[in-house]
């Protein structure tokens, strides 16, 4: 069984990731608008501070645009798994 943490907030990602608990993270996009924040920074910060897997979901509802979105996310970091809605 894989754990992972559903956040977008830095700071509980750190703190989570202190107990060595935590396999992984998964974001959304709700997740990610309550951060208030840039989401290419959110994401390049989150997978350097987690180096497993890091799911970032794309906001795209159509096949262009999610393999379009999802493969620009894929550039951020080598650890990043591409969610779709």
């Amino acid at each position: 069984m894989l754990i992972f943490l559903d956040s977008a907030d830095i700071k509980e990602i750190k703190e989570i990731n202190q107990l060595e608990i935590i396999d992984g993270i998964t974001t959304n996009p709700s997740l990610m608008s309550k951060t208030n924040e840039d989401f290419s920074k959110t994401i390049i910060e989150i997978c350097d501070i987690i180096h497993s897997d890091v799911s970032v979901e794309v906001v795209a509802n159509d096949f262009d645009n999610m393999v379009s979105q999802g493969n620009k996310i894929l550039t951020m970091a080598s650890n990043i798994v591409i969610k779709l809605p």
